[in-house]
């Protein structure tokens, strides 16, 4: 009985946890990739899951830079459910526009990335939506060394008594 009560526990502990949703982004005006020829006043990304907004104090960040790297972006970001616009000054510079985030879901993982667009041009080849995950490689890799060490002690004492 101790054996099969063992194993079980070691398989409990070794078998993969599901991986959690991160929040990843549906749609930005204007779109990934394509050409404007009329400059925006804003710019508004939107995600598959609410932004946190914390005591009326926004944790999310977008930054939109034109093709002379100058940055554009002005004034409040708004943030309503998924949706984030941003206020963006007037371009007068033609080429490629990159849009970066930082987002903050509400369970509170935080999520990166950037996209471009064109103004006035066709640019060099767009850049696809990339999205960078906060990663927590140390958390997981304590736990897994944690749970291989409980794994093998269990084993060394059930060897240790059957002796």
């Amino acid at each position: 009985m101790r054996i099969g009560s063992t194993l079980l526990l070691t398989f409990l502990l070794l078998a993969p946890i599901p991986a959690q949703a991160h929040t990843d982004l549906v749609s930005g005006t204007p779109e990934n990739g394509v050409v404007v020829s009329t400059w925006p006043a804003e710019i508004t990304l939107t995600f598959n899951e609410p932004l946190q907004v914390v005591d009326g104090k926004n944790s999310n960040a977008v930054t939109v830079h034109n093709a002379n790297a100058e940055e554009l972006s002005a004034g409040d970001i708004s943030v309503e459910g998924p949706t984030i616009t941003v206020p963006v000054k007037a371009n007068t510079t033609p080429g490629l526009v990159l849009v970066s985030y930082r987002v903050a879901s509400a369970d509170g993982h935080v999520v990166e990335g950037e996209y471009t667009f064109s103004f006035g041009e066709v640019s060099a080849t767009p850049v696809p939506y990339t999205v960078k995950k906060n990663s927590n490689t140390a958390i997981y890799g304590a736990s897994t060394v944690l749970i291989v060490l409980t794994g093998l002690f269990g084993i060394w004492a059930y060897r240790r008594r059957k002796e």
